[in-house]
């Protein structure tokens, strides 16, 4: 029998390209020394630089290697100071020019400190439904809401608006009562 070495050369490419993905598999970083991973710079760490600047005295204090430049403020602590709510409402800022200034006494004053809380408050109370005996014993005398849109005068208002050219929200909403909610006792009391 006769070898050829044309059975030897496919299992020596295949080898060479086991090791080869091997290797590149222990790479974490392969696709970005090939450039096939795009790594755009990251918009939280750019920051300016502080200026140059030559020291009043020439008494320069001793280098630190790896200490942090006393005049450079971090991307963090710049991003920190610009989105608090602190800096945005103060009056007498420096730094804002005429138009943002104005822009800020627009918008009225800063609302109350607990404000939140007592806007949740105000919602939870009006979000409960009443209790079952209150459900029960109420002879009609509730209410589902204190007031409900009176859907024919409202669209009439709307056209009359549309006609005029003036903005939809120009005018009153008109509105009517609810129709009140009879109980279980009540319901029965006016089968008879």
């Amino acid at each position: 029998m006769i070898r050829t070495r044309k059975s030897a050369a496919p299992l020596t490419l295949a080898a060479i390209s086991a090791i080869a993905t091997l290797a590149l598999a222990g790479c974490s970083d392969a696709s970005k020394t090939f450039g096939l991973e795009v790594t755009p710079p990251d918009a939280y760490d750019v920051a300016t630089e502080a200026p140059l600047s030559m020291p009043p005295d020439l008494a320069l204090p001793t280098p630190q290697p790896g200490a942090p430049r006393p005049q450079q403020v971090s991307a963090s602590q710049q991003a920190e100071d610009v989105l608090s709510p602190q800096t945005a409402l103060a009056n007498g800022d420096t730094s804002m020019g005429p138009g943002q200034q104005a822009l800020l006494q627009e918008a009225g004053p800063p609302p109350p400190a607990g404000i939140r809380t007592i806007v949740n408050h105000q919602a939870e109370l009006e979000s409960r439904s009443p209790g079952f005996v209150s459900s029960l014993m109420s002879l009609g005398g509730g209410t589902q809401g204190n007031q409900v849109v009176n859907a024919s005068a409202e669209q009439r208002r709307l056209q009359e608006n549309a006609a005029l050219g003036a903005p939809v929200t120009s005018g009153a909403t008109p509105q009517q009562s609810a129709t009140p909610s009879k109980g279980l006792i009540g319901r029965i009391l006016n089968i008879f």
